[in-house]
């Protein structure tokens, strides 16, 4: 019996001490110390641990403990507590899995790109970016989507201290956040510009000299940072920046844009680099040019390599290749590179697609693009 009760959890000398007050009785610890053979310095933490677990009780006669063991049914009981535990210790392990895989995913690559969640880590890779800038230098910033009041006001401070710093900043905002009162604490030595009417982010990136941290909306109940120092990234991110804030670019609403985007891509001939592709949005949305593209793609012979969220069904053909990488890294905008071109698709109605042409930016995107291949898995 000694074993099959340290088959379901309890100690060797656990088992010894229960067994031995199931044929003492009510009985203080000296006659069971002497009956289970168990140290005499260790008996009162052994019988503390059986208490906790509801398999054994005590009553104080006098001055003197007197433990006995409860009934063998109670160890039912037991099993049943114990599974609620390990189930509840499973939702907590769901909780951190996708920081873990990212962690595994990210391995051998973090001089390039770490992972920081939670508030705590969002001022971490806000305060360390800021230590790079100094007096007069500025750092760019588009794309704020909306957050829950605590981040708010965590970046709100962050810009007020920026701003003692003598660091500037330029900051392109989605239209939405026009009447944003608290927008006003953002100018201390900034300026503030809005994007084309349509065109709504799902993240925020911020770019510091040769570091880029991007803000995605919050996955589960905490944010979530990735940072990446690269110096090419970063030039990719500022050019698009730049690009949006003088509004030198092709911007189209509705269908029209994704369906030019694959007829531009045939028409370019060249290797089409996609990152963040939902197929099931072009599927749904324009069937009939996925088709068409898809034919044309193979008649051409035309390379494509796509990066894509974990858990996405796609349509296979010869000269496509596919890796994948966790959920905390997609959002509703497709990215396309093409040539000298990149183009943006977000598919949050109204859809919208940019299209950028500058042969910096592609280039950017690309390395971009390879940074996160070699993380990704087959």
């Amino acid at each position: 019996m000694e074993q099959e009760l340290q088959n379901i959890g309890l100690t060797k000398s656990e088992s010894k001490v229960y067994l031995a007050l199931l044929d003492l009785g009510s009985s203080t610890s000296g006659p069971v110390i002497d009956k289970s053979g168990v140290a005499s310095s260790k008996i009162y933490e052994i019988l503390e641990r059986l208490v906790q677990k509801g398999l054994v009780s005590f009553v104080i006669k006098g001055k003197t403990k007197y433990f006995e063991a409860a009934s063998p049914e109670r160890i039912m009981d037991y099993l049943e507590k114990k599974e609620i535990e390990v189930q509840d210790q499973k939702k907590e392990v769901q909780k951190i899995l996708p920081r873990l895989l990212i962690k595994k995913q990210l391995g051998g690559h973090e001089s390039e790109a770490k992972i920081y969640k939670g508030f705590k880590g969002v001022e971490t890779a806000f305060y360390s970016a800021l230590e790079l800038m100094e007096k007069d230098e500025t750092y760019y910033s588009f794309g704020t989507p909306s957050r829950p009041e605590k981040a708010n006001k965590l970046l709100l401070k962050f810009e007020k201290i920026r701003a003692e710093k003598g660091v500037k900043i330029k900051m392109l905002l989605n239209e939405n956040a026009r009447d944003d009162a608290q927008i006003a604490n953002v100018k201390l030595l900034g300026e503030v510009k809005y994007m084309p009417v349509g065109v709504i982010t799902p993240a925020a990136i911020n770019v510091f000299k040769d570091r880029t941290l991007i803000f995605p909306l919050e996955t589960e109940k905490e944010p979530i940072v990735i940072e990446i120092n690269n110096k090419d990234v970063a030039e990719s991110f500022k050019a698009q920046f730049d690009i949006l804030w003088n509004q030198q670019t092709r911007v189209y609403t509705g269908l029209d844009g994704p369906k030019l985007v694959l007829r531009d891509i045939v028409k370019t001939g060249k290797e089409c680099l996609a990152m963040g592709i939902e197929e099931d949005n072009f599927k749904k949305i324009v069937p009939e040019a996925l088709n068409e593209f898809i034919i044309e793609m193979d008649k051409k012979r035309i390379q494509e390599r796509l990066i894509c969220r974990q858990g996405t069904g796609l349509v296979r053909y010869k000269y496509m290749q596919a890796r994948f990488l966790p959920e905390p890294y997609f959002s509703p905008l497709t990215v396309e590179i093409y040539g000298n071109k990149v183009a943006l698709i977000d598919w949050t109605k109204p859809i919208t697609t940019i299209i950028v042409e500058k042969k910096e930016i592609a280039e950017g995107y690309r390395k971009y693009f390879e940074l996160l291949w070699s993380i990704a898995k087959k």
